[in-house]
């Protein structure tokens, strides 16, 4: 029997009976599976068997990175046990075993986190503008080849889903609009998007297209050279994104979500919950996945409000579902911060006592900051989004060096610790990224040995 006629048999079988086969499989294999055809992929998602390879991977988050405005290097941000490699190194921001080598001295460059994805780093040297992979808890890493000439101009997305394959891409965003020569008047983003796609499978970058679905949000004037033009333009850089179920949310310049699908190279314009017409001067927003899927956060004259990304099941259309709507009250932060030691430290501050222990952290476990009603309303433009917690529905948030979580459904507030450096380094953190550890992975060796080392 040849390969197409047995697999016309097994699609064949009762779905009772080839769930139960295909539960059997070992993980990585149960992932396969689901490129084998159509019918085994619905089964495979519909009985939700990856939940079996899923349960196998850390759920936990063991802290934050965090880019600086004045420090060449990110700091990790954590509780105490503090989560160490598999070699039992400890995690930091400034990732010491990516060295370079110039006339015989080797040293550490200036490097920031471009992106975050499951575990594993997207790392930039911002010097010589080379991008590298890494996995903090494996410290395995691959210098990924140049794409073009203007690679530092372009924000860089990580995907990658340990559940499916152990495969990895990232997508390079064209140059700004503003720094082209568009047209006011020319819709945006356009019908066929051109972006940069590398792949950890080939080791090649190749321009990838994407092609709009709907409509666009609106003209390169109204988007990028009109409301938008001067926000955000330096604390903190806000352009977030969000890999949920093989689709990437970003978060794009005019306030719109661009939700890009990997396997038909397709995107889809999605309005942002907020109207930039309608807010104060110093509103802030935020994309980023969470317990449920895709999360857009928003502060705006001390109002919290966080939405669920949902989809319609009647008419296919993604609708924003508010979660929360609270008041920030952010004095109690800054008087808690100096009655209360941190749970949380920076990696600056480790000792080694701390590494002894391998505790996940429970947000539950924190101090709460009481807050009483009659409180008045602090200023709010120099709060910040440090991120969303992936598998509870939590916001992590700062305020004049001090970082709380904030959990949507009871509004309460846990205070975590000082995440400023202090000394001359004043202008704080510019933006950070949730770390979740992924302690299995194994970053394919592409291509050119010269750019992967193990």
């Amino acid at each position: 029997m040849n390969a197409s006629m047995e697999t016309k048999a097994t699609v064949t079988l009762p779905d009772d009976l080839l769930a139960d086969i295909l539960g059997r499989l070992p993980a990585r294999s149960l992932a396969a599976s689901q490129r084998v055809c159509k019918a085994w992929h619905e089964l495979v998602e519909n009985r939700r068997l990856l939940l079996r390879l899923r349960r196998l991977l850390p759920h936990s988050v063991r802290g934050l990175f965090i880019n600086y405005q004045d420090y060449g290097n990110p700091h990790f941000f954590a509780r105490p046990p503090l989560a160490v490699a598999a070699d039992g190194a400890r995690i930091k921001g400034k990732v010491d075993f990516i060295v370079r080598e110039i006339n015989g001295y080797s040293f550490s460059s200036w490097y920031e986190v471009a992106d975050h994805c499951n575990g594993i780093l997207l790392y930039r040297d911002t010097d010589q503008h080379v991008l590298y992979v890494l996995n903090p808890a494996t410290r395995r890493r691959a210098r990924l080849p140049p794409c073009s000439g203007e690679d530092w101009k372009r924000r860089a997305f990580l995907v990658f889903d340990p559940a499916v394959s152990p495969d990895y891409k990232v997508l390079l965003e064209p140059v700004d609009p503003r720094e082209a020569a568009c047209s006011r008047l020319m819709q945006w983003p356009p019908a066929a998007w051109k972006w940069h796609e590398f792949s950890s499978m080939t080791g090649r970058w190749k321009e990838k297209v994407f092609v709009l679905e709907g409509e666009a949000a609106g003209t390169v004037g109204e988007l990028v050279l009109g409301l938008d033009s001067l926000r955000y333009s330096m604390v903190p850089r806000w352009r977030y994104a969000a890999y949920w179920k093989g689709e990437l949310y970003v978060h794009c310049r005019g306030e719109f979500v661009a939700r890009f699908s990997l396997l038909n190279d397709k995107y889809q314009v999605i309005k942002s919950p907020i109207d930039l017409t309608d807010c104060k001067n110093d509103v802030r927003s935020f994309l980023g996945r969470s317990k449920e899927g895709v999360y857009f956060a928003a502060i705006d004259d001390g109002q919290l409000q966080v939405w669920k990304l949902s989809e319609s099941n009647n008419d296919d259309e993604m609708r924003w579902e508010l979660k929360c709507h609270s008041n920030l009250k952010t004095h109690s932060w800054w008087l808690h911060e100096r009655k209360y030691d941190a749970p949380w430290i920076m990696d600056i501050r480790y000792k080694e006592e701390s590494l002894q222990q391998d505790v996940c952290w429970n947000s539950d476990d924190d101090d709460i900051i009481q807050v009483s009603d009659d409180e008045e309303e602090s200023c709010y433009s120099y709060v910040r989004f440090l991120g969303f917690h992936p598998y509870k529905e939590v916001v992590f948030l700062c305020h004049e060096g001090t970082a709380v979580a904030c959990h949507l459904n009871s509004s309460k507030v846990h205070y975590l610790g000082p995440i400023h450096l202090g000394g001359i380094y004043n202008r704080g953190d510019r933006e950070s990224f949730v770390y979740t550890p992924c302690l299995d992975w194994r970053l394919r060796a592409y291509a050119s040995a010269s750019t992967c080392r193990f």
